[in-house]
């Protein structure tokens, strides 16, 4: 079991890896840094503490109590592998963010929420004997990437800042919804070769 955890771990980290450089490959060069995402409102601060309490702390409790001190190997091993892509999705959101400066940073959490929620769920059916904090805990945690997967889904055009065009812009490479048509696509994307 330890082994296919360990596999399916390093096989998920493998591919978001090569997703993101695949995304930032094709990118049209020279490429203007992102700014970043617009400042958050009071709402969204208040998402994100409860993402940090359910999705950080509450299960770094449950990894302390039942599988440190408790001993517990079910929480260690419905709970290890979810700290490791924890720290491998910040990881990965600060080197596109703060290195590359690209806008391929929020396609991360996309990568990572699902296989977060996979983890909540692979941890229940790993360890059906872990203690009820580890199992609460892996509950709450489904829970809260369930929602969180809608939430970052539904933010990603502010976060892109995808409204930042004036009114009466036109945008060619949309003129036809059949991209296999002659002329659907933008002269521009055609000449990069990234159509069709």
């Amino acid at each position: 079991m330890v082994r296919s955890i360990v596999v399916q771990e390093v096989v998920f980290f493998t591919l978001a890896c090569a997703c993101l450089a695949w995304a930032q490959w094709r990118l049209p060069k020279p490429v203007a840094r992102f700014p970043g995402p617009r400042p958050v409102g009071p709402v969204f601060k208040s998402w994100l503490i409860a993402i940090w309490v359910v999705g950080l702390a509450l299960p770094l409790v449950a990894l302390v109590v039942d599988g440190v001190i408790g001993g517990s190997t079910a929480a260690l091993l419905a709970l290890l592998p979810y700290f490791a892509m924890f720290v491998a999705q910040v990881a990965s959101e600060l080197f596109c963010w703060k290195r590359w400066g690209s806008p391929v940073w929020v396609i991360v959490p996309c990568l990572y929420l699902p296989w977060r929620l996979w983890q909540g769920f692979r941890g229940l059916e790993a360890a059906p004997d872990a203690p009820l904090l580890t199992i609460v805990t892996l509950y709450a945690l489904i829970v809260l990437w369930i929602i969180n997967i809608g939430v970052h889904y539904t933010n990603v055009p502010a976060t892109l800042r995808w409204d930042y065009h004036r009114r009466d812009a036109t945008f060619p490479s949309l003129r036809d919804p059949r991209v296999f048509t002659n002329d659907a696509q933008d002269a521009r994307d055609v000449r990069r070769g990234t159509a069709g």
